[in-house]
């Protein structure tokens, strides 16, 4: 879709330069490495009025998250996806509405509504929880089978282009590092503690490395690859483990303890693709009804748009987040939703990874759907669309989201430079949950 469509007049930029804004980012990111915020996790809103809800707040959050990690295939930022969810109280009903910043095409689509017919069946008492819930847990498993071997850095993974040059030792000889450092965070009375981790370790990494001599595309591949995820879940939900990691973060960072911690986050995310799979499962049990009429719909992407303005040579085209186009349609349809027994809009926004710093600001100044997060993370080549269907009110609020957006980059550029390392854009949070019998999701 065409993201410039108003006229001058109507423009969300007609009292902010765009040049202007595009070069105070700049001028952000050569004084923070491109990374003007810590990574971090806000909490929730607390649930107010519940009276055309089903969901809680937090089941919302969790669920919408879960749907646009199930979407995000490949690697890249083309990949990020953003989730949210309508749900309608009279027809027990529930929409899942994607976007992503390029279109998800009629292959990835026809996976997901396997998935969407799985999860239906699943709701359905039907006595064959248990083989639903294994043949969910391989459709997404053989969705995710690139983007897991990529993650694995394993030897059957063929690289994108873009990562061509890039050469990084499988994640199985990481554990050596891991392994390493434990015996320096348990003293000689916590000896059995200590074997416990070793274990834990030692086991998955002779899991991973084994797995790099099983035939490549096959069914053992995939029946191998299930077992692997479940044994990286299993360790990174162990008590052992999780106490594991909390010594390491709290050790003064040097390059090995910095290594072993990206290590073990790693894990997680490919632990994660179990805990997707119980999430989703846990969700069609406790919300039986929206499930058995369940949809998937699919935002159209915007077009790039060029520029000459950037902190990287090589980025000269400006984009729509995935996380944009969905405050941007709502905003749109915003009477299609009254609430009450009909279709309640949604209050928050899943994504597949934290957001990034500029959808940060923008859902902060927005001020419907609180952040969740954010990697801290810069990325200039990031816009709003320019619509000539805005209402009067619309561009109003989205100029004023861009002033104050522009002010609080101006004011962080005045500070001090501070250089950040750059972040990890995605993390599952596994070794620091809490078990919660009230979610859906750990």
């Amino acid at each position: 879709m065409n993201p410039r469509t108003a006229s001058h007049s109507q423009s969300i930029w007609r009292d902010l330069d765009e040049d202007t804004f595009r070069t105070h980012l700049v001028s952000l990111e050569e004084r923070t490495n491109a990374v003007p915020l810590d990574p971090q996790v806000f909490p929730l809103p607390a649930d107010t009025d519940n009276t055309s809800r089903n969901f809680s707040t937090d089941d919302e959050q969790k669920l919408a998250d879960a749907f646009a990690f199930l979407v995000a295939v490949e690697q890249g930022a083309q990949s990020v996806a953003a989730v949210c969810l309508e749900e309608n109280l009279e027809e027990q009903s529930l929409v899942v509405r994607f976007a992503a910043i390029d279109t998800i095409n009629e292959i990835l689509q026809e996976s997901l509504e396997n998935i969407r017919r799985t999860l239906a069946a699943y709701a359905t008492s039907d006595g064959a929880g248990e083989f639903r819930g294994d043949e969910l847990f391989e459709l997404i498993i053989r969705l995710h089978q690139r983007r897991i071997l990529g993650r694995l850095r394993s030897s059957k993974w063929e690289k994108p282009t873009y990562l061509s040059r890039t050469h990084k030792k499988p994640l199985w000889e990481d554990f050596k590092n891991l392994l390493h450092r434990v015996q320096f965070l348990y003293t000689k009375k916590e000896k059995s503690q200590r074997r416990a981790v070793e274990a834990g370790i030692e086991y998955l990494a002779k899991l991973y490395e084994n797995f790099e001599a099983v035939t490549t595309q096959s069914d053992d591949e995939v029946v191998y690859i299930k077992n692997l995820v479940k044994a990286s879940y299993g360790l990174c939900t162990s008590d052992s483990i999780k106490e594991y990691a909390r010594r390491l973060e709290t050790v003064g960072p040097t390059p090995q303890l910095r290594s072993a911690v990206k290590a073990l986050r790693q894990i997680e995310k490919i632990a994660a693709y179990y805990r997707i799979t119980q999430t989703l499962l846990g969700a069609s049990q406790r919300y039986p009804c929206y499930f058995r009429h369940l949809e998937f719909k699919y935002l159209p992407p915007y077009a790039g748009i060029p520029t000459n303005i950037g902190y990287e040579g090589w980025a000269k085209t400006c984009h729509v987040h995935a996380e944009v186009q969905l405050v941007v349609y709502y905003d749109l349809k915003k009477r299609e939703f009254p609430g009450g027994e009909g279709t309640s809009a949604p209050r928050v926004i899943g994504t597949s990874k934290y957001l990034c710093y500029l959808c940060y600001l923008f859902l902060k100044f927005h001020r419907c759907y609180p952040p969740a997060n954010t990697h801290g993370r810069l990325y200039d080549q990031w816009t709003i669309p320019d619509l000539a269907e805005m209402g009067d009110e619309q561009r109003d609020k989205y100029r004023e989201i861009l002033r104050s957006m522009d002010q609080e980059l101006v004011k962080k550029a005045a500070n001090e430079p501070q250089w950040r390392p750059e972040p990890m854009t995605s993390r599952e949070n596994l070794l620091d949950a809490v078990e919660d019998k009230d979610s859906i999701a750990l």
